[in-house]
């Protein structure tokens, strides 16, 4: 290795020396030094904001925002069948262009489990961007969700509007006038105005020219979280008011570094490399040792004993295994070679090699997940890219992340590695469930109080997200402090999750990141709180909430809490904690839910599901 690097770098500095004397001419000669004339540097300085954290450069996330983000240097598309777009209940087809911002045409959608997006309402972005939204001059039309809206939709995304007069809520008076030709009481309130005639929930805001009215001609909407407004997955990130502008740090799940593994690029080598077997590159799919067999460009790095002459190989020359799920047969499969270490929402690749300067340019990839209630497609390969990221020369540290982190082809993620096919995809979300797929009715797996657990845990993740998915860090007024994790979002104060985590190895270690406040990645947390332990907790938490609920008294009807309302209360519970208030008006940090619109949205998810899938 060693003769290797010195005959490598003696033959650039020969090169060099010949190429000088080619363009300038005889080394100049002053007082008896020889040199050569100084060159001023065409590399471009880096346009990404950073910090230096043990003198090493990370992206300032306080200052990176989609905004500011470069432009995709390639251009691509993504094509969805139509009985895909049928089963999610929206199109997230798209095309991009070399030029164009990621936010023109990344999702809501694609960021769910990886930033939470969707837990931001038009008020927490405002505050988060510092952008000065003023509600009074900005319209309807620029808040992308309102194009996607019936009458029936916005009530159920903010359900106080039932209460209000239908003459209070300009756009609702006259989307009632343009499109009905008898006329309506405009004292009459909304809710009563549905109960009477449910289909006028179906109206489209559409219809109206939404440019015509500001955001504060509807009462609630800028406190209303986005994910509670219908299909808010197709909706561009530059089509939501101010969110371009909000900082990654400032997200619900910020960006943060995985990891603290740091190493020494080395030296570059270009094309010519082969058989390459001490990677630390690769993806999630087949994990982070990957090794390349021929043209290998990559950078080879120095540092501690685990990194010492190790190879991050460069993702224009290497494709590995990636994505999840059904979507995992996008672009055949693959993915460039690269890491994770600032968490999934994106891949960080080496993608540019110069063997003759020295030096390293990285690339970050993008990814669509989708899902949408009970359907969870998976996510797609990271093949959106390359947007230019950092620069690196020879000699300078680089942030590698978790260097040691459990290769994640062992652990699954938020949906199983599949086949293409979408016929007979195993349900890798709920065991308890057949597939999304089966036409064949089921019976939703066991019951407890009446109420099927297989159904009730779907309706409980379409709200809290995926086996992955971890929530902000937070400290409650009892002094407990960590994070919700998992497809329930079961708080890592708990006993029954410490003792889950605690029995397996490192496990430990891991909880005492997740206490301190530490970034931990989706694959680390299900290394410790594997979707069996998710699965077997919540079935248990679940039962126990339905016996205590049965024992309850609901106060709309003076008889213990059955049916819906059951569902109702045993989510109140899950969201709220066993004493909470029956539909209380208490809220999460972000505003999204309160115990009683959780209740609500539980039930409606359940009941979808069970006649969905045919339940019995």
């Amino acid at each position: 290795m060693f003769l290797h690097k010195f005959s490598r770098r003696l033959y650039w500095a020969v090169t060099g020396f010949l190429l000088s004397i080619f363009l300038f001419g005889l080394p100049l000669t002053i007082d008896g030094f020889t040199g050569l004339k100084a060159v001023a540097s065409t590399q471009p300085p880096s346009p990404i904001p950073t910090t230096t954290w043990q003198n090493t450069p990370l992206p300032d996330w306080n200052q990176i925002t989609f905004s500011n983000l470069p432009a995709i240097a390639e251009s691509g598309s993504l094509t969805v069948p139509n009985d895909v777009v049928n089963q999610l209940g929206y199109d997230p087809s798209r095309n991009w262009s070399a030029g164009q911002k990621p936010a023109d045409f990344l999702m809501l959608g694609d960021f769910q489990d990886g930033f939470k997006l969707q837990d931001f309402s038009l008020s927490t972005i405002n505050h988060a961007s510092s952008t000065g939204l003023n509600l009074n001059r900005t319209s309807l039309q620029e808040f992308g969700v309102m194009a996607y809206q019936t009458l029936g939709s916005l009530v159920k995304a903010i359900p106080t509007l039932s209460h209000l007069p239908i003459e209070e809520v300009k756009p609702i008076l006259d989307l009632l006038q343009s499109q009905l030709t008898t006329d309506v009481n405009p004292a009459q309130t909304i809710g009563q105005l549905l109960a009477q005639s449910p289909l006028l929930g179906d109206l489209e805001f559409s219809k109206l020219p939404l440019d015509k009215y500001d955001l504060a001609s509807i009462p609630g909407l800028d406190t209303t979280s986005i994910g509670s407004f219908s299909d808010w997955q197709i909706v561009n990130i530059d089509q939501i008011p101010g969110l371009s502008d909000v900082p990654f740090s400032q997200f619900p799940t910020p960006a943060n570094p995985v990891g603290t593994d740091v190493g020494t690029v080395d030296i570059a080598f270009g094309s010519a490399e082969q058989q390459r077997e001490r990677t630390i590159s690769g993806s999630d799919v087949e994990g982070f040792t990957v090794p390349c067999e021929q043209d290998c460009a990559h950078a080879e790095l120095a540092g501690s004993a685990k990194i010492l002459g190790r190879q991050w190989i460069s993702g224009k020359s290497q494709d590995v295994r990636g994505g999840h799920g059904i979507l995992a047969a996008v672009n055949n499969g693959l993915e460039p070679t690269g890491r994770l270490p600032f968490g999934d929402a994106f891949k960080v690749v080496i993608w540019d090699i110069s063997e003759p300067k020295g030096t390293v340019d990285t690339a970050l990839f993008f990814r669509f997940c989708m899902r949408k209630g009970f359907v969870d497609l998976g996510c797609t390969p990271y093949f959106i890219g390359p947007i230019p990221w950092l620069s690196y020369h020879e000699k300078d540290a680089i942030f590698l992340g978790n260097v040691d982190a459990i290769a994640p082809s062992t652990n699954l993620s938020q949906s199983t590695q599949t086949s293409a096919s979408a016929e007979g995809v195993p349900n890798a979300i709920n065991p308890h469930l057949p597939s999304a797929n089966s036409s064949k009715p089921g019976n939703c797996g066991p019951t407890h109080q009446g109420v099927s657990l297989g159904a009730y845990a779907s309706a409980i993740s379409e709200i809290e997200g995926g086996y992955g998915s971890i929530g902000s860090f937070v400290e409650d007024s009892a002094g407990n402090r960590g994070r919700a994790l998992g497809r329930y979002q079961l708080m890592s104060y708990r006993n029954d999750v410490r003792e889950k985590i605690l029995s397996k190895p490192g496990g430990k270690q891991f909880l005492a990141k997740v206490d301190a406040g530490k970034a931990v990645s989706s694959d680390e947390m299900l290394s410790y709180f594997s979707q069996a332990d998710q699965n077997a907790l919540f079935d248990a938490d679940a039962s126990a909430l339905l016996d205590r609920a049965s024992e309850q008294i609901d106060p709309t009807t003076g008889q213990p809490f059955t049916g819906s309302r059951l569902i109702e209360r045993a989510a109140q519970m899950h969201f709220g904690g066993p004493a909470a208030a029956t539909d209380g008006g208490v809220s999460d940090a972000f505003g999204r839910f309160t115990l009683y619109t959780y209740g609500k949205e539980a039930a409606a998810n359940y009941q979808s599901t069970f006649n969905s899938l045919g339940c019995s």
